[in-house]
This record gives structure tokens, sequence and C-alpha cells, in this order.
């Protein structure tokens, strides 16, 4: 595990539970920081919605495949 770094700690403290956005000056590359239990929860929340979108797209599948079903086979 990386530790952070003085400054870091203090802009953590002055952020609160807002996000700190960190930029690597020899790569230009920005990189955001927030509080481990933060990060915990938001990825919870996206792997529910992932959650949610699979099954939509199953379900959505299934629809199409009965109606296909039902379009061959009629009564």
């Amino acid at each position: 595990m990386n530790v952070i770094t003085p400054d870091q700690r203090r802009a953590a403290a002055e952020a609160g539970d807002a996000p700190i956005e960190l930029a690597d000056p020899q790569t230009g590359d920005s990189f955001v920081l927030v509080r481990a239990d933060v990060y915990r929860r938001m990825r919870e929340l996206l792997e529910d919605r992932e959650d949610r979108v699979e099954h939509e797209r199953w379900a959505a599948s299934a629809r199409r495949a009965r109606g296909r079903w039902a379009a061959e086979n009629p009564y």
C-alpha cells in the first residue's frame, strides 16, 4: 500500500469528503484521491448499476427471442 504525502494529507483534511484531484507533473496524468470508505461505496453503486444493466440486457434479449419465436410459430 502506498502512503500519502504530508501535502496530500493536508489537502484531504481541507477537502473533507470531497475528492482531491492530483496531477503528475512528469506525465500530465490526473488522478483523484478519495477516502477508501467513499471509494468502496462508489464501487458498490457502480457494481449494482452494472448488475442492473446486465439484467436489463438479458431481459430485452429474452423478449426479442420470445417475439421471434411467436412470429415463427403462429398459433
